[in-house]
């Protein structure tokens, strides 16, 4: 409240100055300018004095702007996988729950499938076979066809215990009797956290049902939409700022590994792809983000940020025309701007004012 007196007092004091100038425009000039044109305003020497204005030039020079794009936060490519049954079945034991941290080859569940305890017997009846041939062929009488054929079982009954999931090393000690196999066991194919789980216990399966799904998180992956409008600006080895909205005070810094070459047909984007450490565990798949690009663009007119004014109307300059003529000007720019603000509707050389600009417009408003 003390600050709008002040300036009413200060606009007061400016125009009662300028109705007794020597020499320059005139109160009359002012009110000219006023009913012709309400963005323009003529001084008189006297008010000029009192303001002390100084100006700056628009130049041209390059722009950097930033381009913010939406992202979501995804496992890599390679450190994502289902567990997956390849067979039907029962879903006999699970053995970690949702957010579990598991390891390569860990049992997660045990499925009972119907054919699974057949698969057992010949394996081991086929090993048995083939150890007695080989028993004979060391001592000099096995029948070569007997041994080709007893080998032939044997590859024969390990492969259907392969095509179900089961190691070779398992394989190896469930047909010398070290280990039994009632249930087919479901392992974790790579090191990670268990971010979902699809089964039920005493659920029956079908070939091809999913348990779970695994993904390593460290690193992590943020994918950003590129939109078709910055394509041309948005470059593979560019430095990125990323914030979410959990965190928004945290900043990660990244570089783009990779755009996809293919625009999708229902965001019309393509997508930029961002590797980050995630030692923390703070990114989580899933989440939202948001990735910033610095661009620098070609030379164009250019400002100062804080030569920016702003009102309720928008955003404006306000440029001296001549010594004593001031002219109020809107650009296209946003209120927040920071750094160098690119003006393309200004001529390059003309010149804003920088200081003495907030009496000169208070005058203005004053006589609205």
């Amino acid at each position: 409240m003390a600050y709008r007196v002040l300036l009413t007092v200060f606009v007061g004091v400016f125009f009662i100055a300028g109705c007794g100038g020597d020499g320059g425009s005139t109160p009359a000039a002012t009110a000219a300018d006023s009913v012709a044109n309400p963005d323009v305003i003529t001084l008189t020497d006297a008010q000029l004095q009192e303001v002390n204005v100084q100006t700056r030039p628009v130049e041209e020079q390059p722009v950097t702007t930033t381009v913010q794009l939406p992202a979501r936060v995804r496992p890599t490519a390679d450190q994502e996988a289902f567990v997956t049954s390849l067979v039907s079945g029962r879903v006999e034991n699970l053995r970690v729950g949702v957010g579990a941290r598991v390891e390569k080859g860990q049992v997660l569940a045990d499925v009972a499938a119907p054919d699974l305890s057949q698969m057992v017997a010949d394996l081991r009846q086929s090993r048995d076979a083939l150890d007695r041939q080989r028993r004979l062929d060391a001592r000099g009488v096995a029948i070569e066809k007997n041994l080709r054929a007893a080998q032939r079982q044997w590859q024969a009954a390990r492969q259907r215990l392969r095509s179900i999931g089961v190691r070779a090393d398992r394989i190896e000690q469930v047909a010398t009797g070290k280990r039994d196999m009632a249930t087919l066991p479901l392992e974790a194919p790579i090191d990670g956290v268990v971010l979902d789980r699809q089964a039920v216990l005493g659920a029956p399966l079908q070939q091809g049902d999913t348990l779970y799904r695994i993904a390593d998180l460290q690193p992590i992956r943020v994918v950003a939409d590129v939109f078709e409008r910055t394509l041309e600006r948005v470059r593979e080895g560019q430095q990125v700022a990323i914030t979410t909205p959990m965190n928004p005070t945290r900043t990660y810094r990244g570089t783009i590994a990779q755009i996809t070459p293919e625009v999708s047909e229902e965001r019309r984007a393509a997508s930029a792809r961002i590797v980050l450490d995630n030692a923390d565990g703070s990114l989580r798949p899933g989440m939202y983000a948001t990735v910033q690009v610095q661009v620098t663009g070609d030379p164009q007119p250019a400002l100062p940020a804080d030569a920016l004014l702003t009102d309720g109307t928008g955003v404006y300059v306000l440029l001296q025309e001549d010594t004593h003529r001031f002219r109020r000007v809107y650009v296209d720019a946003a209120a927040d701007a920071a750094g160098t603000v690119a003006v393309p509707s200004l001529s390059p050389g003309a010149s804003v004012v920088t200081q003495g600009a907030y009496q000169i417009v208070s005058a203005l408003n004053q006589r609205e």
